[in-house]
């Protein structure tokens, strides 16, 4: 162990290097604070790297986040896809619900682009910042309250000293579980299958999601013209079995699930599964420790939110620690930490529950439920300025924001 005199100090501690825990990270190392972020995966090196079948649809108010973090611009172009149209329908029914960016002026609605992607590019920039240290396969092993800090030790030996250590670990948080944070879990009892297909027929920076009977299946334009990427919902049995077909017959049954909108599918890369849940920490904060991202909270993929709403904790805590700092207050005492749990924990648990909402709704098989459901998309396609209010706040342009995304709004 340590000694208790080479404790290594810092202004914040982060756990987990990934996009949250990376932008939270690069805000904080702009802004002058001395960051150590430790991760307990190893970093991978660009060569050895997978076609990486995970990606994200990425808001404006995201967008800004990264930029802010100074991660945007180190993107490569190949590596964006914009989506400017959404087609929305359901199996059972004629009923449907498109939606435009250019309705409400803006060029798109988002863009398609790959965890790994954003993850690179914020690595690129952690190692430009003198006052941030990263250190791989770290785990802590416990956290101890000392005077006006925090102590973090990790397994290996290491010990850490900060004002504030803050979990971007994911929803098995390590230091959640440190911190006796109870997280309540619901698991949809669903599983999701992702991967890259390339088909028939071009997207049109279309983002297209058809809600099936075992649950939704999205396909998410990517940079090429023929290739998007899915999501497909459904029950963990019928999710392992498209996953155990040959490729010929999970094309068929894919483009026969997506009533063969874009024709036929012609490739595919490796299938990747996950399980659904959602979920949310009893607490967000204790004295001189936070949780954002999935360590705080999980939403169901259905309307691809998760990364997102993570990145607006991450900016939301950054901005608190960074105005605690510039008015020489302490940026870990509880008072300060309250103020980003109740602009985030509200926000987060309105979305869990709307998603759930949905998902309830495009499940139920009644027959007057299917009729109701098709008529309100229908009624809802029809009224501009409700569908304005819905786009605006799924792209991210409405709501609590963090002052990073209220200036471009």
């Amino acid at each position: 162990m340590t000694a208790i005199d080479d404790k290594i100090d810092a202004d914040v501690i982060v756990i987990g290097g990934g996009i949250i825990g990376g932008s939270f990270a690069c805000i904080l190392g702009q802004a002058g604070l001395k960051v150590i972020l430790l991760d307990a995966g190893v970093r991978q090196v660009n060569s050895l790297k997978k076609v990486d079948a995970r990606v994200f649809a990425i808001t404006l108010a995201s967008e800004q986040i990264l930029k802010k973090a100074g991660a945007w611009h180190r993107l490569k172009k190949e590596d964006i896809a914009c989506f400017r149209k959404m087609h929305v329908w359901d199996e059972n029914g004629l009923g449907e619900i498109n939606f435009d960016s250019a309705s409400i002026c803006q060029p798109t609605m988002g863009y398609i682009i790959s965890h790994q992607a954003i993850v690179d590019a914020l690595q690129e920039k952690l190692l430009e910042l003198d006052n941030v240290r990263c250190l791989w396969s770290v785990s802590p092993a416990y956290i101890k309250d000392e005077a006006d800090t925090i102590v973090l030790g990790t397994e290996d030996g290491l010990q850490f000293s900060s004002r504030l250590v803050v979990a971007a670990d994911g929803h098995n948080s390590k230091l959640r579980s440190l911190a006796n944070i109870h997280y309540q879990k619901h698991d949809y009892k669903q599983s999701a299958l992702g991967c890259i297909v390339t088909t028939e027929f071009a997207h049109s920076e279309i983002a297209r999601q058809r809600f099936l009977k075992r649950g939704p299946l999205a396909f998410l334009p990517m940079r090429d013209p023929h290739q998007s990427a899915i999501v497909w919902s459904s029950s963990p049995d019928h999710i392992q079995r498209l996953k155990e077909l040959d490729k010929s017959a999970f094309h068929f049954e894919l483009a026969e699930a997506f009533a063969h909108e874009l024709g036929d599918i012609k490739e595919s890369t490796e299938r990747a599964v996950f399980p659904l849940s959602r979920a949310q920490a009893d607490s967000y904060t204790k004295p001189r420790l936070a949780l954002i991202g999935d360590s705080a909270h999980t939403v169901h993929p259905l309307a691809g939110l998760g990364a997102n709403l993570g990145l607006l904790d991450a900016a939301s805590l950054a901005e608190e620690m960074i105005d605690a700092s510039q008015r020489g207050r302490d940026p870990g005492r509880l008072q300060v930490l309250r103020r980003y749990e109740r602009r985030r924990k509200g926000e987060n648990r309105n979305m869990m529950y709307l998603m759930d909402s949905f998902k309830h709704l495009f499940e139920n098989q009644h027959q007057s439920v299917q009729w109701l459901r098709n008529f309100g998309l229908d009624t809802v396609d029809s009224l501009p300025i409700v569908k304005h209010a819905i786009l605006k706040r799924a792209m991210g342009l409405t709501g609590d924001l963090p002052e990073t995304v209220r200036g471009h709004s």
